[in-house]
């Protein structure tokens, strides 16, 4: 399967490399580079995403609505779906996450799985956070704190 990739211009001065195949948006990540003024896209899929990123930073998107293809363990697999479903705004503890997908006692394997996302933004593991309401496992300058500043959700 031939993947395409393209680079998308954000607000939080990194870009948003985005790869895709006809399976779906199979990742994303935020680079350091600058994206292109004029974006080429190479397949439909990526034109939608870089619709859908575009009404995300000018707040005009609740949820993405991409299709996502994604290859983990089965908790993986289970924690990424829920968390791809959550919208702007929403937040939720790893412990409540893991009791939402039945595994009540999987909180560590949870953090885990949202340290291995595959696909920055459109599963947004910013909106995971500590049961006390604190951003885990990210530095002050971190792109989980611009996004949730970004989104409006202030933590400890």
């Amino acid at each position: 399967m031939k993947s395409v990739r393209c680079v998308l211009p954000t607000p939080l001065g990194v870009a948003l490399a985005v790869t895709a195949d006809e399976r779906g948006i199979t990742g994303a990540e935020f680079v350091r580079r600058k994206a292109p003024e004029t974006v080429r896209y190479e397949m439909p899929l990526l034109r939608e995403a870089g619709k859908q990123v575009r009404a995300y930073f000018n707040k005009r998107l609740r949820r993405f609505d991409l299709p996502l293809h994604f290859e983990g363990t089965e908790l993986q697999t289970d924690v990424w779906l829920f968390v791809s479903q959550l919208e702007t705004g929403e937040i939720v503890s790893y412990s409540d996450l893991a009791r939402a997908i039945g595994r009540p006692r999987a909180h560590r394997g949870v953090a885990a799985a949202m340290g291995a996302t595959p696909i920055d933004l459109f599963i947004p593991a910013h909106r995971v956070v500590g049961a006390d309401g604190s951003v885990r496992g990210a530095g002050p300058y971190s792109i989980r704190r611009r996004l949730l500043k970004f989104e409006g959700i202030t933590l400890r």
